[in-house]
């Protein structure tokens, strides 16, 4: 595995780091529970360090993260987890909230920590409610280590939002379709020009890019036919300033192996191929304008 060489942070940070999202947990599900348990240990075999916990209130999939983590020396890892003000009520509840996050995942503190939802209530939520300076206090306390900043589209008035704090990362959903059509180059550029780090989540774009038309397919064939739909979308990233970790929610330890050992290699893509994913990206949009259309 490759490590965070960008100098922002003293934490060794694995260049992939574990989500969640296609965990499916209950208190019932033993078979799930195990698929987990095998995907962290596929992860800890890989020299993944940096782990992605749900923002929303689950308890059972925070408990899955607390007890696989628990296997490992709390130095040995990175966990980042957040809190969306949909399941907030202000301003009363905002400290339990967080230490009900703390309690299932047993971690003692989170080395990351990102405010996800602030875009959609706007900035006056945020004001109003005190919301950065209650977490801001807990970082003091050393609860948390570094307060981010979730950025999933241009739609919004983001920069009043990212000037007004002092943000130590920025989460931000992007991938080589939402560079040119859903503004994540605009933000990349607005997060680089404060020299803020950045976190990538959704890196396949919903699954899109790795499942996409016959046409697109058909152009990344064209640009290199021994090269997976995987390794097109990550090495995408790898000469990307100011990254961080690339967030993969894998639905098996099978496929977390080849993410990982992808990017284990430093390959990035050269200019043929970067121009072969332009090409895609286009194809791409012109078939979801279409689809939009219908």
């Amino acid at each position: 595995m490759r490590y965070n060489s960008s100098g922002y942070y003293e934490e060794k940070i694995s260049l992939l780091g574990l989500g969640s999202e296609s965990f499916q947990l209950d208190e019932k599900s033993l078979y799930e529970k195990e698929k987990c348990a095998e995907i962290f240990k596929t992860a800890f075999e890989k020299g993944i360090t940096f782990f992605f916990s749900p923002f929303s209130p689950d308890e059972i999939t925070k408990k899955c993260f607390g007890e696989n983590l628990s296997r490992k020396n709390r130095g040995d890892y990175c966990i980042c987890g957040g809190i969306s003000l949909d399941d907030v009520t202000f301003p009363n509840n905002l400290p339990d909230y967080f230490e009900k996050q703390l309690s299932a995942l047993k971690t003692g503190f989170f080395d990351y920590y990102v405010i996800d939802g602030i875009l959609e209530k706007s900035d006056l939520l945020l004001k109003n409610n005190h919301i950065f300076q209650n977490l801001w206090e807990l970082k003091s306390l050393g609860k948390i280590k570094h307060l981010g900043l979730s950025i999933p589209d241009s739609k919004n008035d983001y920069r009043a939002v990212l000037d007004e704090y002092p943000w130590d990362f920025v989460l931000m959903k992007i991938n080589f379709y939402s560079w040119d059509y859903l503004g994540a180059d605009e933000i990349y550029h607005a997060v680089r020009k404060k020299n803020i780090p950045f976190i990538a989540s959704d890196p396949y774009f919903g699954g899109m890019i790795l499942n996409p038309p016959r046409e697109v397919f058909d152009i990344f064939q064209e640009g290199d036919p021994l090269y997976s739909m995987r390794e097109w979308a990550l090495r995408w990233f790898f000469n990307k300033k100011g990254l961080l970790c690339i967030i993969s929610d894998p639905e098996t330890a099978e496929e977390l192996s080849e993410t990982a050992d992808i990017v284990s290699e430093s390959k990035t893509l050269n200019s043929s191929k970067k121009h072969y994913v332009k090409l895609a990206a286009r194809e791409l949009h012109q078939k979801n304008c279409g689809s939009c259309s219908e």
